[in-house]
């Protein structure tokens, strides 16, 4: 199967049209309420490795430094949790309105009351109301994330997944993210920063302080890369285990995220396999043949 072939398969049997807009409402106890957006980027993860490194050039004391090394990695990550833990919304109903109307302006001025009656658009639309027992955040890009902690774990979803997905896609991307929880991908990132960082101590005084301490620029460079790989296999896992229930919504849904990530890989996959090493999610591509959705 060529290249077009390929992407032939792929939009006819999971790409479905679109509506040109989408409104996004959140419900608590009866009454709108605005989710709160996030200041947030995926790297952010990265940030315990990357503060790891400073007690190396501000302690001497090999054993205080691993100590004060360790609770950095988690005071950092603790840090992250209760952020997105003190901003989460759950609301009770999420509420979305799709429609080909092309008055983006309209829309907005009138958002509330297209979302209490939207038989008032002047053209066709498509109401339905989402799955609740999320954090809903408000941000246009389409994103999911889930991190875990001593308070329970916490789901995020922001508004534009919302506007994307259908009730049954978003179930899908709901059992990933349970997946995540079902595998502790986060006590075993932890583990493995922790584990990096109890190994990186003797090379910092045996090798890298004797040698060139910009080695250690290489080490924390090559250790991003290892982590980047690790999230990965998470995703992979993750998407294993939402297919055991949701293998077709599943791959829907990943196609109407990165329809053009797809057509990019596809037609130019050396480029995309490059694009890998700075992302914290594997190709789509590759996560549609790991669910065996499209031909290998």
């Amino acid at each position: 199967m060529d290249a077009a072939q390929l992407l032939d398969f792929i939009r006819k049997k999971y790409k479905r049209e679109s509506f040109k807009a989408a409104l996004v409402g959140t419900y608590k106890d009866g009454r709108y309420v605005e989710p709160p957006p996030l200041q947030y980027n995926m790297f952010i993860f990265l940030v315990p490795l990357a503060l790891s490194a400073a007690p190396i050039f501000i302690v001497k004391n090999v054993w205080i430094q691993w100590i004060v090394g360790v609770a950095v990695i988690f005071g950092s990550y603790l840090a992250l949790y209760l952020y997105l833990k003190r901003n989460c919304l759950i609301p009770d109903e999420v509420r979305v309105v799709r429609t080909n109307y092309g008055d983006v302006e309209y829309l907005r001025r009138n958002k509330l009351a297209i979302l209490e009656n939207p038989s008032s658009l002047p053209g066709d639309y498509e109401l339905y109301y989402a799955p609740p027992g999320v954090c809903v955040t408000r941000d246009k890009r389409p994103n999911a994330f889930t991190l875990d902690g001593p308070l329970g774990p916490v789901i995020y979803f922001t508004t534009g997944l919302f506007a994307r997905l259908t009730p049954e896609e978003l179930q899908a991307v709901l059992e990933h993210e349970r997946g995540h929880l079902k595998y502790r991908h986060t006590h075993k990132l932890l583990a493995f920063l922790v584990a990096e960082y109890t190994l990186r101590l003797p090379l910092v005084h045996l090798v890298y302080a004797k040698y060139s301490i910009l080695l250690l620029a290489l080490h924390i460079t090559g250790v991003a890369l290892l982590f980047t790989a690790v999230l990965h296999a998470f995703e992979f896992e993750a998407d294993k285990y939402a297919a055991a229930r949701h293998k077709e919504r599943l791959a829907s849904a990943l196609v109407k995220l990165d329809w053009n990530g797809i057509v990019e890989a596809v037609l130019n996959p050396l480029a995309a396999k490059l694009t890998i090493l700075a992302k914290t999610h594997p190709l789509t591509i590759d996560r549609l043949r790991k669910l065996n959705a499209i031909p290998h």
